[in-house]
């Protein structure tokens, strides 16, 4: 929590002014669902689209350039942080003459996390620090282990995220660094009664006063922040130039219905064990041990929604029972194909026993619901 903390005092004590805008889905070259996230529902990854220097003769010659962020969110029940670090040696691939360049990111700040609960919080930095070789080698390494992060089972690799934070932590401690723009926001999930609802959509930190730049005309066209015509039509994306003289960043939050199956290892793996047991003949274990195993898994994973748990129970079961009926060996269905298969009707007793188990594990203290 320390980081988070350490990034709010700084942005409190240090940041320059700034503007933030959300750009409304008109103002966008690509269509999206636009619908605000309610709880449980759906998957989210927080992306750093792209990021603009003003014009510095300083950058990559005297000083480094340092994008650092932290995403704070509920996961399994908990609340974690997930730092990124945007280290030079990236940076400079889209870097010719150090003279106001845009550099395009794309850099997945998280995995494709479920919002079961919770606010997500986000504080980003564009940080510069006086150049050695000492901290130049700290930076690229600090950044290569920053990229093991955003991956789609975040529970595999979530031991990693305390201590590349307090790494990043310790790298702004280090030499002489100054806060070029800070950004901090905390969004809730639907119908909260404010502005900062979870969906998706593009918002950027522009290092700008008010009067200087002009919401109506700001757009995206293919994932740059750019100056158009107004209006809620799309005549933007033939006149829109990008936003010069500033320095800024931009954000993404991308938002899915389902997740990417295929990552959730232990899952995986236990489908593939009842799958083989079955094309054995072994439907007993499959029965006593195995099912209940992909049960249990799915009830305690902290990578599946809380509206998938249920849908994802019924779907493998019913695909491991078809599997046992056939007269002949079929080809195994992978867990993104079973997932897209429809739900099964369920009748009084199967919805009794998965009442059953969600109340045992509510007793256990789990965080589960179906």
């Amino acid at each position: 929590m320390r980081f988070i903390q350490s990034l709010s005092e700084t942005f409190s004590r240090e940041a320059p002014k700034y503007k933030t805008f959300s750009l409304p889905k008109h103002r966008v070259d690509e269509d999206y669902d636009e619908k605000t996230i309610f709880a449980g529902e759906a998957y989210c990854r927080i992306w750093l689209v792209e990021m603009r220097l003003a014009k510095d003769v300083e950058w990559f010659k005297k000083r480094y350039a340092v994008v650092h962020a932290a995403v704070r969110f509920n996961h399994g029940g908990k609340s974690v942080i997930i730092p990124y670090l945007a280290a030079p040696g990236q940076l400079e691939k889209s870097i010719a003459d150090n003279l106001d360049k845009v550099i395009q990111c794309n850099y997945p700040l998280t995995s494709l996390f479920p919002f079961n609960d919770g606010l997500v919080e986000l504080q980003t930095g564009l940080f510069s620090i006086a150049n050695n070789d000492s901290i130049g080698k700290f930076i690229k390494t600090m950044g290569r282990f920053s990229e093991l992060l955003p991956v789609p089972q975040l529970s595999s690799v979530i031991k990693l995220a305390e201590p590349i934070y307090r790494g990043i932590e310790d790298l702004l401690d280090i030499g002489e660094r100054r806060l070029e723009l800070g950004y901090q926001q905390t969004f809730s999930e639907a119908d909260g009664g404010g502005s900062n609802s979870l969906k998706a959509g593009y918002f950027a930190a522009i290092l700008a006063q008010d009067n200087k730049i002009s919401s109506d005309n700001l757009c995206i066209v293919k994932d740059s922040l750019c100056l158009g015509s107004p209006g809620t039509t799309k005549t933007f994306e033939r006149d829109g130039k990008p936003l010069e003289g500033y320095s800024y960043m931009l954000f993404r939050i991308e938002k899915r219905k389902q997740q990417d199956w295929e990552s959730l290892e232990t899952i995986k793996e236990l489908v593939t064990q009842a799958q083989n047991a079955i094309y054995s003949g072994e439907y007993d274990k499959v029965k006593k041990f195995i099912l209940p195993a992909i049960e249990i898994a799915i009830l305690q994973s902290p990578d599946v929604a809380k509206a998938d748990r249920r849908n994802m129970i019924l779907k493998i079961g019913q695909e491991l029972k078809e599997l046992g009926l056939q007269s002949t060996k079929v080809q195994k269905r992978s867990l993104y194909s079973i997932m897209q298969r429809p739900l099964p009707e369920i009748d009084a007793a199967r919805e009794a026993e998965l009442a059953s188990l969600e109340q045992l594990f509510q007793q256990n203290g789990q965080e589960t619901s179906l």
